[in-house]
């Protein structure tokens, strides 16, 4: 599994998301998703591989759509 290319990224819609008490990448990938099981999308994309990785106020992404950040990991 690699991380999408600069060119990749550019294709893809970033959603911004401010880092809230609370938050946690299962919950943000059900809304954006639909499913949890996608939580690990969200922290490979921002390299944040877990949630102790983050703090209140910091700025990650939200790739979409989701099958196209999908198919660049599985390159």
């Amino acid at each position: 599994m690699s991380y999408p290319s600069v060119e990749e990224i550019k294709n893809l819609t970033k959603v911004r998301h401010i880092w809230r008490t609370g938050d946690r990448y299962f919950k943000l990938a059900i809304e954006y998703y639909n499913s949890a099981q996608y939580w690990w999308v969200i922290a490979m994309f921002n390299q944040k591989p877990t949630e102790a990785d983050l703090s209140v106020g910091d700025l990650i992404y939200i790739p979409l759509p989701l099958q196209d950040i999908l198919r660049y990991y599985d390159k």
